[in-house]
């Protein structure tokens, strides 16, 4: 305090302005030590009760410092806190009854301006990564509740545990990226605070398939910031549209959001040009500003979460340990060729052969067609190197690949393609690709194609053409229409193997394998009198087994079998007028 030039003059007020000032500060010393003495035996909420008590009072953030110093820093070394933070600390959990605390609630609870608190707004973001306070879903403004847990915490005079953000789920991980994502969207965290906090749960939960497959991609921050958004998005709130709006609030430059949005509209970003991402297709067009994880990318970064929207696992995979064994007769010829590719199909041998075809810079998948007449044995031939060589089968549902949508037939193949390539990745065995019936999508292409249907048709066949160049698998087609094939696919098919209807010797053992009760005679004699093929064998077999359970007959009855060969095929020697004019 400056002293009054009076107090020269005058001695005698000199000495009483001194002596009062000494009698003051002694008041003020018992008074702080009878403070400290009583500070360790209180417990956390009363120490929050005196902070605020006085800071209620001091109509600011510094003034009456001295007074509620002694408190803070008790509570600061109690709850791991600095002292500003624990000040902090006192004023919300004062206001804890409020579940939405608005800074300008703050500001009026120490009758300061907004300013000021905006000013300190470092402690607040502090209170929130250490978990004392929390942001305030309700809406975009910055509001705050003091969670439950953190109140029972300090009713138990304790302080909040450290989160421990080891041992999550693949659910968890995507729960905490949306919660740190939030807090970033509404300005609670910095965008370094917020980065440093993604990347500490990742190396948390290094074995985590999402943490093992986004580090394999090796991506840049922000392209890896736009693949975790994304896959939040879709693991943990459903939703699969992320658009424009999602990234712009995210970043610390929106120049950066600006030119990644712009290669997004043009299909150039680097997470479509991986596969990662693509373009939302809305009513058959293709909204360029919203993007989803595609299928691939699930069964790669998501496989473990279960409410994900995507292919179903199971869904057209036939495993090979449940395919029933069957006996199957060729003649030399294609038993030669299906005995390779027998041996071509074993484990070890397969593995050798791609290496050596890798090191001579040669493609490593393998494209095999099977074509024929129907009933020849070319699928039940897939299903039994399947079974035979431990490969299970993704059969590929062809008639719904079409679509009437524009750019949906195309994805739908990409979708095939895509999931076919994560299984392959995560399969000790690579399976099969199986187009079965293959004819719709093998024909030729249309030179100069002029309407929508033969540019989408030619579309398709190009994207196949495309996936079976960069083919790391085995992919096999049966087809009964050879002479309709493209020639562009013709060359991508290494192994072709015609199964032609069997002759009279192969047709017997066929008959006697599905009828085992025909004798040599009579299974010579259907064989030579009927040209069948041996799909149409085993329906006149399955007859006999549905004749013999309805008459309780298991006796083999050679006319009955001839009966049914008779009616095995349509009748088509009757003319049959057209409709219309004669």
């Amino acid at each position: 305090m400056k002293k009054s030039k009076c107090f020269e003059e005058i001695p005698e007020m000199k000495e009483q302005f001194e002596d009062a000032i000494a009698a003051l500060n002694k008041h003020r010393n018992c008074h702080n030590d009878e403070d400290s003495k009583k500070i360790p035996d209180m417990n956390i909420l009363e120490l929050v009760e005196e902070v605020s008590n006085i800071v209620r009072k001091s109509g600011g953030i510094e003034e009456r410092y001295e007074e509620y110093h002694p408190y803070c820093e008790e509570l600061s070394a109690r709850l791991a806190l600095t002292e500003q933070q624990a000040y902090w600390l006192s004023i919300f959990v004062s206001m804890s009854d409020d579940n939405h605390i608005m800074v300008r609630d703050l500001a009026n609870f120490i009758d300061c301006s907004s300013i000021r608190v905006q000013a300190k707004w470092e402690n607040i973001e502090a209170l929130v990564r250490a978990g004392y306070i929390r942001p305030n879903q309700i809406d975009a403004t910055s509001a705050f509740c003091v969670p439950e847990k953190v109140m029972n915490s300090l009713r138990h005079n304790q302080a909040v545990p450290k989160v421990n953000i080891a041992g999550l789920s693949s659910e968890q991980l995507m729960d905490c990226f949306m919660d740190k994502l939030a807090q970033r969207d509404n300005g609670y965290i910095d965008y370094d605070s917020f980065w440093m906090e993604i990347s500490d749960l990742m190396t948390a939960n290094p074995d985590l398939p999402f943490v093992k497959q986004y580090r394999k991609y090796n991506l840049s921050a922000f392209d890896g910031l736009i693949l975790i958004i994304t896959a939040s998005f879709c693991a943990s709130i459903g939703n699969e549209r992320v658009g424009f709006g999602e990234i712009m609030d995210i970043l610390p430059e929106h120049k950066i959001a600006r030119v990644a949005m712009r290669q997004i509209e043009r299909d150039q970003h680097e997470l479509q040009k991986r596969n990662l991402i693509e373009n939302q297709c809305e009513e058959g067009q293709v909204n360029s500003q919203i993007w989803h994880l595609t299928d691939s990318a699930k069964e790669e970064l998501l496989p473990d979460i279960e409410c994900i929207n995507r292919p179903e696992s199971t869904r057209g995979l036939m495993r090979a340990d449940t395919l029933q064994k069957k006996n199957l007769y060729f003649n030399a010829d294609v038993s030669k060729s299906v005995n390779r590719l027998r041996t071509l199909f074993e484990k070890d041998r397969f593995s050798t052969i791609q290496e050596r075809l890798g090191q001579h810079g040669m493609r490593k998948g393998f494209a095999c067609v099977f074509y024929g007449a129907p009933g020849t044995g070319k699928t039940e031939t897939v299903y039994q190197l399947a079974r035979e060589t431990g490969r299970d089968i993704l059969l590929v549902d062809v008639p719904n690949l079409r679509s009437k949508w524009v750019g949906d037939t195309e994805k739908n193949i990409k979708s095939v393609f895509d999931r076919y390539r994560a299984l392959v990745n995560k399969s000790k065995i690579a399976p099969i690709l199986l187009f079965n019936e293959a004819d719709a999508v093998l024909t030729k292409r249309q030179e100069g194609a002029v309407s929508g249907v033969d540019k989408m048709e030619n579309a398709m066949q190009n994207i196949i053409l495309q996936e079976m160049e960069n083919l790391n698998g085995i992919i096999i087609a049966t087809t009964n229409l050879s002479g309709n094939l493209d020639a562009a696919f013709e060359r991508r098919f290494l192994y072709k193997i015609e199964f032609p209807k069997p002759a009279p010797a192969e047709r017997r053992y066929i008959w006697q394998n599905m009828i085992p009760g025909l004798s040599d005679e009579n299974a010579l004699d259907l064989a030579k009198s009927y040209d069948f093929s041996g799909g149409q064998i085993e329906n006149i077999a399955r007859k006999q087994i549905i004749d013999s359970i309805l008459w309780g007959d298991d006796k083999v009855d050679i006319q009955s079998i001839n009966e049914a060969c008779c009616v095995e095929k349509f009748k088509r020697d009757k003319k049959v007028n057209p409709i219309g004019f004669a």
